[in-house]
């Protein structure tokens, strides 16, 4: 299988680039779409049913598309949690996005480390609740419980300070 998608790219890398360049529209989301598409292709157990070349196209279009909603995700992140003006390159934010973008700061640092961590890896590392119990040695129902309350909390904090 291996060899079989070496070939394919090797044919079709050029393509499989401007199709996810097309999508994203930026030459870096592009190579990162076509790497996290091969990277999960060669993970798979077994080859595909029907054409390999077509199955990978698809493969980097769907990848591409997850690159896209992850890049419009990060920055409504950024412009909501940890931003800061000079990061954003936006003049104009107004002052009261800046007190609440500290303030979330100052609420999400006030948690306690391990809460603070599954929210950072739920986040930004898009990390599933099983993925992040694994990695702190947790059942993934307690992370998910733990998730959530410290999302109320913040939400209750920021609703009552403003």
């Amino acid at each position: 299988m291996l060899a079989e998608l070496e070939q394919v790219y090797r044919q079709h890398r050029q393509a499989l680039f401007s199709l996810a360049l097309t999508i994203t529209g930026c030459s870096g989301l592009a190579e990162d779409a076509v790497h996290d598409a091969f990277v999960r292709l060669c993970g798979m157990q077994e080859s595909p049913s029907g054409h390999l070349a077509a199955y990978v196209y698809a493969a980097v279009r769907n990848s591409a598309v997850d690159c896209c909603r992850r890049a419009q995700r990060d920055l409504k992140l950024a412009g909501t949690l940890f931003a800061e003006r000079q990061n954003l390159g936006v003049a104009n934010i107004s002052p009261a996005a800046d007190d609440v973008s500290a303030q979330l700061r100052q609420e999400i640092e006030s948690l306690d480390a391990g809460t603070r961590e599954i929210i950072v890896m739920k986040i930004y590392g898009e990390l599933t609740f099983d993925e992040i119990g694994r990695v702190l040695d947790s059942p993934p129902a307690t992370v998910a419980t733990r998730y959530r309350r410290a999302l109320l909390a913040l939400e209750e904090k920021l609703r009552r300070d403003s």
